[in-house]
């Protein structure tokens, strides 16, 4: 990246040489040494600058790189000056994210003598979920006269992934019928041992807890429990995370995500299946693979270089296949994390473009803001190629009632969830 000419400098040099060359006719040799010691400072002054930044090194240590929101965290940034030359003055601030607290020493201005090396040291506290850079490191220096200033960064930077909130849900159930029609189970996933559907012979390996001792005691021979297979089949989790989708509605939004992560770890804790499917859009796609120094002649313009190496126009969207297991809900939780607006796909594009791969023995569960003209037809059709469909709306309780007998028309079971508190109690 080619840097902005400094026209003030320009100015200055052009303002210098011609007083020189007035002093040179002029005969005026007091103003010519004057000149020249000026031209002197201002080299010295120049070359301490550009050499002030040479050979710094910066190492950061992080206690975890997930973490939960509430915890804390304990950053340790060491600075090193490798060089023979000490720097003079040097101003080193970790460049933070935003929306994170911080305490203790984050930055810290020190002389830096040769070989010699200073540390920060801060309490980061997770305060909300998202996928957060620390660093990298921002020099600040200058020369002995304070004529010039230079910023630069560390080569290294840091991410920290912050899991969404879950709520304990109680009364949570994602059956695989409803009154307005069945949906055939393909495959058999979990049987509920609270369900006895009759009594077979022994077979070698069943537990003892399995045995039917009365059956047993009455045949002589030893017959095993058969137990019903579980109605609860998991679902595949529909979460609209376009750009225009929310508004300035952050509180909603972020609602959706915590609704999102309580379902899918619930599911996940009764060994059911679960998948994730949202045209949102992952954070670390935004940020670079390596991170190369930078410097520039104000902090203003090393935020603005760092900000252009993360930007996109569009994100990808981030699918997880519905599976069972602890590995899936971890893809789930870390995708959940990291999700960030984006204008890639419309969800009712992306059902239109996914749903054929999903498997119809789990519930659709759409988690949206409304019910769109666009969308209602996405549903419907779903339902009509044999899903047990769900819609989650996160909104007030008039435009609810107004969507609520549309999706009830079309055998869409409408959801209603205006809080954490309303979502610990969801029942479909």
């Amino acid at each position: 990246m080619t840097s902005p000419v400094n026209w003030q400098r320009v100015i200055l040099l052009v303002a210098a040489v011609g007083f020189l060359f007035a002093a040179v006719v002029m005969r005026l040799s007091f103003f010519a040494f004057a000149l020249y010691a000026l031209g002197a400072v201002s080299l010295v002054a120049y070359l301490m600058t550009w050499s002030a930044l040479d050979g710094l090194a910066s190492e950061r240590h992080v206690t975890a790189r997930d973490a939960e929101i509430g915890d804390d965290l304990i950053v340790t940034v060491a600075v090193r000056n490798n060089k023979p030359l000490p720097t003079i003055w040097l101003v080193t601030e970790d460049i933070l994210p935003r929306g994170l607290e911080v305490a203790g020493a984050w930055a810290r201005a020190v002389l830096l003598m040769p070989h010699a090396s200073t540390r920060l040291q801060y309490r980061l506290h997770c305060a909300r979920r998202g996928y957060f850079r620390l660093g990298p490191v921002l020099y600040e220096t200058g020369d002995f006269f304070g004529l010039n200033r230079r910023f630069a960064t560390g080569e290294t930077a840091h991410y920290v992934t912050i899991y969404p909130h879950v709520v304990p849900l109680e009364q949570y159930a994602i059956p695989t019928s409803r009154p307005m029609g069945e949906t055939v189970v393909k495959r058999r996933l979990v049987e509920d041992p609270t369900r006895l559907a009759g009594v077979r012979e022994y077979h070698t390996g069943d537990p003892l807890r399995r045995i039917h001792w009365k059956a047993t005691a009455r045949t002589g021979e030893l017959h095993s429990r058969v137990y019903e297979y579980s109605t609860l089949v998991g679902a595949n989790i529909i979460l609209e995370f376009g750009r225009g989708g929310w508004g300035n509605e952050p509180e909603r939004r972020e609602l959706a995500i915590t609704a999102a992560a309580s379902i899918a770890s619930h599911l996940a804790d009764r060994k059911q299946q679960v998948g994730l499917v949202t045209n949102g859009g992952d954070a670390a796609d935004l940020m670079p693979d390596t991170t190369e120094r930078l410097s520039a002649p104000t902090r203003q313009r090393i935020y603005r270089m760092l900000a252009d190496r993360e930007r996109t126009d569009r994100l990808s969207p981030v699918r997880i296949p519905v599976r069972r297991g602890e590995l899936n809900l971890h893809l789930i939780m870390r995708s959940l994390a990291r999700l960030r607006l984006s204008d890639a796909l419309s969800l009712p594009e992306l059902i239109m473009e996914e749903y054929e791969t999903w498997p119809r023995e789990a519930t659709a569960l759409a988690i949206v803001p409304g019910v769109s003209r666009e969308l209602l037809p996405r549903l419907a059709d779903l339902r009509n190629s044999g899903f047990t469909v769900a819609a989650l709306i996160i909104d007030n309780e008039a435009n609810f009632s107004r969507m609520r007998g549309m999706l009830e028309s079309e055998g869409v079971r409408p959801i209603h969830v205006r809080s954490e508190a309303e979502l610990g109690a969801v029942t479909l």
